[in-house]
């Protein structure tokens, strides 16, 4: 029976998805292969097919990761016309926390981003589905109610893409310290309204972060 566009395309994310859940449980060198295919429900010569070595498996599972996420979490965009930066802003976070903490191939992909890539990649890698998440981030926080002395919205995106970088980072290595959504507020609103100087930000399990007073753009 001659494969379909589709049924290769299946096979491709299946193998993907498998490649994540395989480096989160036997990391870089026990994932081989011979595991991914058989998590994956295909042969050896099939993973071969879609990818050249482990380097390239896991370079594409990271990216497709990121981006399958971001055009979850940013699916309703469009829709958002009348939605606050804050509101928009704390929507995100909230549900990012919630995949961090309930979603089982989220945490894969954040355990492989954080403990496997450093292993097999080289720094330089570049992985362009995070380009797209500043991107949305900043169409989130383009809105009339912030003044003109404030950041660029692209500045307060990159601010926003390292904040989500850090709770990945802590949902792999301090699962408990992963802010609640009622403790994200003090920082949201720093965010999109840094005229507002926040004294003693706390937002992840009782440790000050940083004492933000942006003025003209700065922070100091």
């Amino acid at each position: 029976m001659r494969r379909t566009a589709e049924d290769a395309a299946r096979t491709r994310v299946a193998l993907l998805e498998a490649a994540l859940m395989s480096f989160e449980e036997k990391g870089w060198r026990g994932a081989t292969f011979e595991y991914v295919a058989e998590r994956a429900g295909v042969t050896r010569g099939a993973l071969n097919h879609h990818f050249r070595d482990k380097q390239a498996l896991l370079t594409e599972a990271l990216e497709w990761g990121w981006r399958d996420y971001g055009q979850r979490l940013f699916a309703q965009d469009n829709d958002a016309a009348d939605t606050s930066a804050h509101d928009a802003l704390k929507a995100l976070l909230t549900e990012f926390t919630r995949l961090l903490t309930g979603d089982a191939r989220f945490r894969a992909l954040a355990s492989t981003t954080v403990l496997v890539a450093p292993q097999a990649l080289e720094y330089s890698e570049h992985n362009s589905a995070l380009d797209e998440w500043h991107d949305r981030i900043e169409g989130l926080i383009s809105k009339p109610e912030r003044d003109s002395a404030s950041p660029t919205s692209g500045e307060i995106a990159s601010l926003v893409l390292v904040l989500l970088q850090g709770f990945t980072v802590t949902a792999v290595n301090r699962p408990q310290d992963i802010p609640q959504p009622d403790e994200l507020d003090a920082a949201i609103a720093a965010l999109v309204n840094p005229a507002n100087k926040v004294e003693a930000l706390d937002i992840v399990g009782g440790a000050t972060l940083m004492d933000i007073n942006v003025v003209g753009g700065q922070n100091r």
